[in-house]
């Protein structure tokens, strides 16, 4: 018979992991009423705690927090979810509106011992984030960028790009440009050094680079040097240049190639839908929370590389 799970006590209660969690843990934060009820349904579906697990984290809340300012990555929190769950750890979320109500929350959380420990998605340069997590001494898993003393999990936007360009090349293309994302993302940053690198190699200059919204690209297609093919760092912003195309008096792929960095439902809802290099979230959701765990047991950080995103080639190309 299957050992039953946080999750399931959670189903059965009607409330999240992280409220299983704290009542079971006699942790502040929940109701009376709703820690009695998590109680009988644990004794009832005949849950016990994984005393090993407990010996180890006396002092733990079995928690561990991500806060999102912004459209939640849902395919990452379910790898994230789904790696906590084989150590009986519950995932808390929360969404909040700007940097400040973050930092507001960490130190909420920290103060009342209301996780063990967060993951930190989309670092940004000069991330407030960082230094904060450190000063209050927590764990952290950095998704997307490297930081000294801190466990991440990275990417490989060299191997990406190459895959990009090559296949951009082989349809005869020699002009690329590059239309960017939001500046202060790590990942902006990195795929923006990668796309550089790759091109002066394969093709011995750097692509035209101009900013994400359609004003840009109409501009930097309407220069008399105007590039063949252009990247974008982002799905939605190259989806929107291809439902464009007529404005624009382009025909795609014909008279002008898109490729996506990322791939998401966005891209099949254009005709012709957007080649793009897609990411596996899951793993990576799965990887950071695997990283955070150890790092809770040893105290030590660890780096973790994702393997490169896969090219999915599609109608732009």
């Amino acid at each position: 018979m299957k050992r039953p799970t946080i999750g399931d006590i959670a189903r059965r209660a009607g409330v999240s992991k992280a409220a299983v969690s704290y009542a079971l843990n006699g942790r502040p934060g929940v109701s009376e009423e709703t820690r009695e009820r998590v109680s009988r349904i644990a004794h009832a579906l005949g849950w016990r705690a994984n005393t090993a697990a407990l010996a180890l984290s006396a002092e733990r809340a079995g928690v561990v927090g991500l806060v999102v300012a912004g459209p939640a990555p849902w395919a990452m929190v379910e790898g994230i979810e789904r790696e906590l769950a084989v150590d009986g750890v519950a995932l808390q979320v929360a969404i909040v509106r700007d940097t400040e109500a973050e930092a507001e929350t960490y130190r909420d959380w920290w103060a009342a011992r209301r996780v063990d420990g967060v993951l930190v998605i989309d670092p940004r340069s000069d991330d407030p984030r960082i230094p904060l997590l450190r000063k209050l001494n927590v764990p952290a898993v950095l998704v997307g960028a490297h930081a000294p003393d801190m466990s991440a999990v990275v990417d490989d936007p060299v191997t990406e790009c190459r895959r990009a360009v090559e296949h951009l090349i082989e349809r005869g293309h020699r002009k690329l440009g590059h239309v960017a994302g939001r500046a202060e993302l790590c990942r902006n940053a990195h795929r923006r050094e990668a796309l550089w690198q790759v091109s002066q190699e394969l093709l011995g200059v750097v692509p035209v680079a101009t900013g994400g919204d359609l004003q840009a690209t109409r501009a930097l297609l309407a220069r008399p040097d105007r590039p063949s093919a252009l990247i974008y760092d982002e799905e939605t912003a190259a989806a929107t240049t291809v439902a464009h195309a007529s404005v624009l008096n382009l025909r795609i792929p014909t008279e002008l190639a898109v490729v996506a960095w990322g791939d998401s439902a966005v891209c099949q809802l254009v005709h012709p839908g957007v080649t793009a290099i897609r990411h596996d979230d899951g793993a990576a959701g799965t990887f950071a929370a695997r990283l955070l765990l150890n790092h809770l047991k040893t105290g030590i950080p660890e780096q973790r590389l994702v393997g490169p995103g896969e090219l999915v080639i599609r109608g732009t190309t």
